[in-house]
């Protein structure tokens, strides 16, 4: 597959996006890196069969997508382009409703929040869907993402708990014609490092295109 992977942001995205793209190349897929998102503004987006999202855009970074990007992001997966968000990636553009709806949810800054970053155990809370296929429960080094705005219709089959409650770390969703898989985990190179985490990540990059 021909990816767009972009980052960049207020999280150690000099750690992850390497690894996320070594792993990437090494199933064979053909990785763009891009800190800018200029993709999204041209007729180059249209080459790619999906955009992975490994960054947070926002205004306090001084890289919020601009209105053509976020109406490239848009028009791209609504047309049947393939979304793999990963970790923070759903809190870019706080101020556009639309980016929770393109995502399936995620982190919503001052309501969500997460454990201290370390140990954790991961569940497969439905391990027949698709983007569980190889894996299985795992203790990784991340953070449980807790109370994340998480929209309607979405498919869950990832789960962490904290205080005895289950919480949601993965799903698969649609957006027009567009398939989109939200894998909350991937905080650090460590993160990104696990074996587990590159399966589900190989698993979504599949099934976004399938």
């Amino acid at each position: 597959m021909k990816l767009l992977l972009i980052t960049g942001g207020s999280h150690p995205y000099e750690e992850t996006t390497p690894v996320l793209t070594g792993f990437l190349e090494a199933a064979g897929h053909s990785v763009t890196v891009s800190d800018s998102a200029d993709e999204l503004t041209t007729e180059a987006v249209k080459s790619f069969d999906s955009i992975v999202l490994n960054t947070r855009r926002r205004d306090d970074d001084n890289n919020n997508f601009t209105v053509p990007q976020r109406d490239g992001l848009k028009s791209f997966v609504e047309s049947g382009g393939g979304l793999v968000s990963l970790h923070i990636s759903p809190d870019s553009a706080p101020d556009w409703p639309e980016m929770k709806k393109l995502t399936g949810g995620g982190w919503v800054s001052g309501t969500s929040w997460h454990p201290p970053f370390g140990k954790m155990t991961v569940s497969v809370s439905n391990p027949d869907h698709a983007l569980a296929a190889g894996v299985t429960e795992f203790e990784t080094e991340d953070e449980c993402y807790c109370g994340l705005d998480i929209q309607p219709g979405i498919d869950v089959f990832l789960s962490g708990v904290v205080e005895d409650e289950e919480k949601p770390l993965g799903w698969s969703s649609t957006y027009g014609s567009g398939k989109v898989a939200n894998i909350a985990l991937g905080h650090a190179g460590v993160s990104q490092s696990h074996p587990s985490f590159q399966r589900l990540v190989l698993n979504a990059v599949d099934y976004v295109n399938a």
